[in-house]
């Protein structure tokens, strides 16, 4: 099967492996798309901390948001059958350990990151994809499986919102004009926020956030502190997700913040941050959230978008064939895009 592999440093190839041999409990699963993430950018470029550090193997098999149609399933499979449109977790637990006993696979001790960092599970820029039952959901019905690729992302973004009560009367701001972020707006509309902002600088994206229903504001030419004032009449977000990663834009949820009020952080930061004023955080008795993905999470998120049929296609914003993929891993040649996918099988 065809097989994208990185050696980092901006070099990677596509080469003939073996298709995956299935397991017992095990699902192979034909990969249709599967999307370039921020963290497949960073690994294929090593310009991060994450290779510094020594938690990257090469050549690293990438991919973590996929989705694909079910090949063949192994013996003691019994909820999925060839044909099946399906999505899987971004980590593989052991099933052997004492949390994965007791059926809480998020907390297991062995977990594999699927297509990133060490303990590494091959990820799925391949045609064929090796997966275990337990980590497979399926896609709900009316969803396209270009559109069910971002599944992953917003489980991501669905691990802030779940810390959030929005309601009818919630404003809820957030910040990056990544696929996350995005994801964000979609999810806090479609649980019926009374407002939503997206935060950015390139204006492209923003148009997309406007599309999928957010009220837009430039931090290159507005004071946002100030335009969150004015849509809140003074009283701030009462719900932030911070989707960039950069000092001044952690310093700026914060800030945006209304009383007793919930920062969610979700990108990573590429630096240590010294300059935070941790009063403001204690003043306003904020709840502060770090979030990483987890299993568990796509479930939800598929939940909302199943009860609610909002049109989220606008996210994908370029597809390349696999063959062609590889220039899809530099930022520089898509600065535009929010999420760039490959098509890797025909549905």
């Amino acid at each position: 099967m065809k097989t994208l592999l990185s050696h980092g440093y901006y070099k990677g190839e596509i080469v003939d492996l073996p298709t995956p041999e299935i397991t017992d409990d095990g699902v192979l699963v034909k990969i249709c798309y599967c999307g370039i993430c921020g963290t497949d950018q960073d690994l294929f470029s090593s310009e991060c901390s994450f290779v510094e550090d020594g938690l990257v193997s090469y050549p690293a098999r990438l991919g973590h948001e996929w989705s694909g149609i079910v090949e063949k399933v192994g013996k003691n499979v019994t909820e999925f059958k060839k044909g099946d449109r399906v999505v899987g977790d971004n980590g593989i637990s052991c099933e052997q350990c004492e949390d994965c006993l007791s059926g809480h696979f998020e907390k297991c001790i062995h977990l594999r990151n699927v297509g990133t960092i060490k303990p590494a599970y091959d990820g799925a820029f391949a045609e064929y994809f090796m997966i275990p039952a337990r980590h497979l959901h399926h896609i709900p019905d009316g969803m396209s499986l270009k559109e069910a690729s971002l599944a992953e992302p917003f489980s991501v973004a669905y691990g802030g919102i779940k810390h959030m009560n929005i309601n009818e009367k919630s404003v809820v701001a957030v910040i990056g004009t990544g696929c996350i972020g995005m994801a964000a707006i979609v999810l806090a509309k479609a649980l019926g926020a009374k407002t939503v902002v997206m935060i950015g600088r390139n204006p492209e994206k923003l148009k997309v956030a406007q599309r999928l229903g957010a009220e837009i504001i430039n931090n290159t030419i507005c004071d946002v502190k100030a335009e969150i004032d004015k849509l809140t009449n003074g009283n701030g977000a009462d719900y932030v997700l911070e989707c960039s990663g950069a000092k001044e834009t952690f310093k700026q949820a914060i800030s945006i913040a209304t009383f007793k009020g919930t920062v969610a952080l979700i990108g990573f930061y590429e630096h240590k941050e010294n300059e935070v004023n941790i009063d403001n955080i204690v003043s306003k008795a904020l709840t502060l959230v770090g979030v990483m993905g987890a299993i568990g999470d796509m479930a939800g998120a598929l939940r909302i978008l199943k009860n609610n049929k909002l049109d989220f296609s606008p996210i994908v914003t370029d597809e390349l064939p696999f063959d062609d993929c590889i220039k899809g891993f530099t930022r520089k040649n898509y600065p535009n895009s929010i999420k760039t996918t490959v098509k890797i099988c025909e549905e």
